[in-house]
């Protein structure tokens, strides 16, 4: 996205106008309701089924610092009626991160189900044997155990993936062909050139960390339960924070944020962020948030998946206003 020179006003900056209009299909009337206050969001076309990609963008009326410093604590920022339960993991993330949350009911049958090829959970057939053989399922505290487990593994992954990157990531055996997280990560990532043209050295570190890291440049991990569809998933994000220098005296800030597991759904997804300042028409600090998601999400082909493609393309853009707006209201009540 061409986001490079500061607003003199509430106007939306033209570099930001031009990527919603032509990467995203945003009419003027939806220019012109983001310019009043009013968050707006819609789905585009990316040729394929299961390839879902929206954006949205809000007009939120705190500085750059102020809405980058509530950002980061994601625990509070990250609130709508999808959302279910936020914790930020420390560093090293250890079990302890996860105290107080239970996890969605684990169903034995569906796990006693689960073979490679066929399972209701997304994970490696290692670990759908680990969860079949290595718990006492005839305890009373058998769930419990699973939870435990769950978590010691997700623990296990994430470490080896601070690590080592992307290498370390799941291939997941839910269906009968194998699906590399990672590379469904790079196909996201690597599909997004005018991100590339804009913001080379933020995507690089994405595909390449913990190697090649930017200057002004941060990194925190998190864990999020959320309502999706007909089941809760349980997913961990990489986020990426980079101060952009040298744009205006307000500082800039873009966001990357990579799924790196998901419970249910989720293949892989990325989501890409910009805070850009402007001034509001007093003369007081305001930024335009901008988020774009894009994901591979399963049942989305077929007759079938047509219709559920359809139903998100309706709900989902809705759903992702709501949540900018909610973040707006919250972030303002706080002046």
């Amino acid at each position: 996205m061409g986001l490079c020179s500061a607003a003199a006003a509430q106007s939306m900056p033209p570099e930001m106008r031009d990527a919603l209009v032509s990467e995203f299909q945003f009419s003027p009337s939806d220019l012109a309701k983001a310019e009043t206050g009013k968050a707006v969001a819609r789905v585009a076309p990316t040729g394929r089924p299961d390839d879902v990609r929206m954006a949205g963008v809000v007009l939120v009326h705190v500085s750059s610092d102020a809405f980058i410093r509530a950002f980061r604590d994601i625990e509070h920022f990250e609130i709508g009626k999808e959302v279910l339960d936020t914790g930020r993991f420390g560093s090293p993330p250890t079990p302890a991160d996860f105290e107080g949350h239970r996890l969605p009911v684990i169903n034995k049958a569906e796990l006693f189900a689960c073979i490679p090829g066929n399972c209701a959970y997304k994970m490696p057939a290692q670990a759908m044997e680990d969860l079949r053989t290595k718990i006492d399922w005839t305890a009373r505290d058998a769930n419990a155990r699973a939870e435990a487990m769950i978590y010691k593994l997700m623990i296990a992954r994430l470490l080896d993936y601070q690590r080592r990157g992307d290498a370390a990531l799941a291939v997941y055996d839910d269906s009968a062909a194998p699906y590399s997280v990672a590379d469904g990560l790079h196909s996201l990532i690597g599909g997004e050139a005018r991100l590339w043209s804009r913001f080379p050295e933020l995507l690089r570190y994405a595909e390449n960390y913990p190697i090649d890291k930017p200057a002004d440049t941060d990194d925190f991990f998190y864990w999020q339960e959320a309502a999706f569809g007909l089941k809760q998933v349980v997913r961990l994000e990489h986020v990426i924070v980079q101060k952009i220098p040298k744009v205006s005296e307000a500082p800039h800030f873009a966001i990357i944020s990579k799924m790196l597991f998901a419970t249910h759904y989720f293949r892989a997804a990325i989501e890409f962020s910009y805070v850009y300042p402007v001034k509001s028409a007093a003369g007081d600090p305001a930024v335009y948030f901008f988020a774009a998601q894009r994901s591979y999400v399963d049942g989305l082909t077929g007759a079938r998946g047509a219709i559920l493609r359809r139903i998100a393309e309706n709900r989902s853009p809705a759903s992702l206003a709501a949540n900018l707006d909610l973040a707006r209201r919250r972030l303002e009540r706080r002046r």
